[in-house]
């Protein structure tokens, strides 16, 4: 984040979402929690929203940022700062009469960047291609850290099954029925543990020439 002036502050929100809804958004000091500031949409582009909030104190410490969409499922929300010094705390998901989640900014977590001056959407464009670049690679370990996780479960389930295979060969007929009963389980695990392997693989997969995109687009942006 960073203060374009003394009365406003700039905000960056990325939202995961696969409709086209409309989000609204609700914003109040702390201090002053009957007074809903001004907030005005600076930018938007795929899930990413860029918004500016005004007739904030001088001396305000502490917003409350809530995000709606208009109809009542539930999104994942991440958020995402305009700069990387700054730190926003963010609530659990909300389920309720459409809302979203409940964003907190605290001044005091934060720089104080005078003169930054106005930005231009092609500020903006590039800001937020940035921001998914880095999103796109942080998603890219995550499917890797997951694939690792799921593998390792997956090893530990055989190794069960295979002790249980091992251990029928000493069992009497009520035993028996009993372990074949688990043995099936574990079956299930493990085909689970390769649908999730293969769907994360997948994933991957389809991130895999996004960055060269964003690289193109970003190169695209500068030649405007």
């Amino acid at each position: 984040m960073y203060h374009p002036a003394n009365d406003s502050l700039d905000m960056v929100i990325k939202m995961e979402q696969t409709d086209e809804e409309e989000v609204s958004f609700l914003v109040q000091e702390k201090a002053n929690a009957n007074i809903k500031l001004p907030v005005q949409l600076l930018y938007e582009d795929d899930g990413y929203y860029v918004v500016r909030i005004g007739d904030l104190s001088p001396n305000w410490e502490a917003l409350a940022f809530d995000l709606y969409q208009e109809n009542e499922e539930k999104e994942t929300v991440n958020v995402d700062d305009v700069t990387s010094d700054s730190e926003t705390d963010s609530t659990e998901e909300i389920d309720a009469h459409a809302l979203i989640t409940t964003l907190y900014s605290d001044q005091r977590k934060k720089k104080s960047e005078e003169g930054k001056g106005t930005k231009t959407k092609q500020d903006y464009a590039l800001l937020v291609n940035d921001l998914e670049k880095d999103f796109v690679k942080k998603k890219m370990k995550n499917y890797e850290k997951a694939i690792k996780v799921e593998a390792k479960h997956k090893r530990q389930t055989q190794q069960e099954m295979n002790e249980l295979q091992r251990d029928m060969k000493y069992q009497v007929q009520e035993e028996k029925a009993d372990t074949e009963s688990k043995i099936a389980m574990k079956k299930d695990a493990i085909q689970s543990s390769d649908e999730s392997i293969q769907l994360y693989k997948g994933e991957q997969k389809s991130l895999q020439e996004k960055p060269k995109k964003l690289n193109g687009k970003e190169q695209d942006l500068v030649m405007k």
